[in-house]
């Protein structure tokens, strides 16, 4: 062994596999942040109706936000109204969030503060019961029956 040169034992440098999560690690960390830049956004469900009043979860996401606000480059992301149907509203939603960053004592949030669609799109009410029954029906998680020893045909839960 020790007359074996190193790039023989090993091969040649172009060669050799990438270190243990060497090649997975960007993936991961584009998902956290993609994750992170997520808590910046106030939906359409977080203000009271078609007002630019935040409601009580809104208003406790508003300060959850102010306090990392600082510390992250993302910006805050006022949910457009669907279709761009009311783009005074959205305005309006987007200035009283502002106010509330300046109140706050946060300062350069006019820049920060955005109107667009949110990252993910919703669903109807009738695509969510659908895709909930969905998974407890038959065929998804809820069909009950023997898995492993466990619930099978003898008597007692491990035998």
């Amino acid at each position: 062994m020790f007359g074996i040169p190193r790039e023989q034992k090993l091969g040649p440098g172009y060669d050799r596999p990438f270190p243990l999560g060497q090649v997975t690690d960007s993936h991961w960390e584009s998902q956290q942040a993609n994750a992170e830049a997520s808590d910046f956004i106030l939906y359409d469900h977080e203000f009271v109706g078609n007002t630019a009043k935040l409601n009580t979860g809104g208003k406790k996401h508003l300060l959850q936000m102010a306090l990392r606000l600082e510390h992250v480059p993302f910006p805050v992301v006022v949910e457009q109204s669907p279709n761009n149907r009311n783009p005074r509203l959205d305005a309006e939603r987007r200035r009283a969030v502002t106010a509330t960053f300046s109140e706050l004592g946060l300062q350069l949030v006019d820049s920060r503060v955005v109107v667009a669609p949110a990252f993910n799109e919703g669903i109807t009410a009738e695509e969510g019961e659908a895709n909930y029954y969905g998974t407890i029906g038959t065929g998804g998680f809820g069909t009950g029956g023997g898995v492993g020893r466990r619930f099978g045909g003898r008597g007692g839960v491990f035998h």
